[in-house]
């Protein structure tokens, strides 16, 4: 409702500078929008600045984060440890661990000691007496021969250096004995002469013809006399 003060004195009504009426005042559109715009690029434009110059201060934010893919193929394998040259040789540093000493044991020591020693007993009385070879008949020829038996005889002979060797040759009683005693000197110089060909040194061999001494079998019987024929082993 609107109220005239005018007195009404029947003259034209001018209007009413005061509008008393209830209705809203109607501000210019343009005016709000741009204020609002303004508000809001000062808004952005301190934002910026503090997050600058909050990077610049705080050293967690220099540091980058390393940037994980989802997707397996695209994961990079660890490089291998670098290879460091020493004298020459290009090897991989390690970290060594020192193993703790271990207190030795000088019951126990003395007996590994002492096994080697009974085991070479044990070989030479295997191998004492023992026939590698035997001979035609009036021959010094071999006629059979045991390459298991000579092959430990050379082996031992190799893996002790200090020890020698006695040959010892046999024959049976056919034929005169002084025959026989020179058979049986040159069966024992042809066993030495297979043995030095295998590597062993002469020096470390002897050879001594026994003639028909000692015989293994009867001289009775021909299978007898073909085992007398023979060449012993001893080593000293």
């Amino acid at each position: 409702m609107a109220f005239d003060l005018n007195k009404n004195d029947g003259s034209e009504k001018e209007p009413s500078k005061f509008d008393l009426s209830k209705g809203e005042i109607e501000k210019p559109a343009g005016q709000s929008r741009g204020w609002l715009i303004g508000l809001f690029a000062i808004l952005v434009v301190g934002g910026g600045i503090w997050y600058y110059a909050s990077g610049k201060t705080d050293p967690a934010a220099k540091t980058a984060a390393p940037n994980i893919s989802s997707d397996p193929a695209s994961v990079v394998a660890p490089a291998a440890p670098a290879k460091e040259k020493v004298s020459g040789i290009d090897t991989t540093a390690v970290t060594q661990v020192k193993s703790p000493a271990i207190k030795e044991d000088p019951i126990r020591k003395t007996s590994l000691d002492a096994a080697p020693a009974q085991l070479q007993t044990k070989a030479l009385k295997a191998l004492n007496h023992s026939v590698p070879v035997t001979f035609v008949q009036g021959s010094s020829s071999f006629a059979s021969t045991n390459s298991a038996l000579i092959k430990r005889i050379v082996a031992y002979l190799i893996k002790n250096p200090a020890a020698s060797i006695q040959i010892d040759g046999y024959a049976s009683s056919d034929g005169p004995i002084a025959v026989n005693q020179q058979i049986s000197q040159a069966r024992a110089d042809a066993f030495k002469n297979h043995l030095t060909a295998l590597n062993i040194e002469a020096s470390r061999i002897s050879a001594t013809g026994k003639g028909i001494e000692n015989p293994v079998a009867s001289n009775k019987t021909a299978s007898g006399r073909k085992r007398n024929r023979r060449v012993e082993i001893m080593f000293l």
